[in-house]
């Protein structure tokens, strides 16, 4: 599992980035998007066209994205010993630039965040509501 605030800062990415125009990242943070994509590929098996699709707003109902989507939070160490999504810990690194919205996004999504569903379920219905709450503004890589 990566350690730091590198990793925090991709999940803001994720979160902070339209998903129309992707942004453009250094060779370093292209890099580390690149392994833990492939590691979460690798751990639970998602197709690579269901992540694509989720940008344009389809969420196939899939354990393995589901997985996937849990597993890009707990490579980026927003995730504690029990499973919980550190919400607060997230909105809290976003940039001023992109705060106001991004954090709207989450607040109104994290919610769905309840401990009578599993973490990949969990991690999918925040997700969805995201791209719901600002289709723009939602980006997965």
């Amino acid at each position: 599992m990566f350690t730091g605030t590198l990793p925090f800062l991709l999940i803001l990415v994720a979160y902070a980035n339209g998903g129309k125009e992707k942004p453009i990242f250094s060779d370093e943070i292209k890099e580390i998007i690149q392994t833990v994509h492939d590691e979460c590929v690798s751990k639970t098996g998602v197709a690579e066209e269901d992540i694509t699709n989720c940008e344009n707003g389809i969420f196939k109902e899939d354990v393995k994205l589901k997985c996937y989507m849990f597993c890009l939070m707990e490579e980026a160490s927003l995730v504690d010993e029990n499973d919980v999504v550190d919400y607060d810990l997230l909105v809290s690194l976003i940039p001023d630039e992109y705060y106001d919205r991004t954090s709207n996004m989450i607040f109104a999504c994290k919610h769905l965040d309840t401990p009578d569903k599993d973490k990949c379920q969990r991690a999918f219905d925040v997700h969805k509501c995201s791209y719901d709450k600002d289709p723009a503004l939602y980006f997965l890589f």
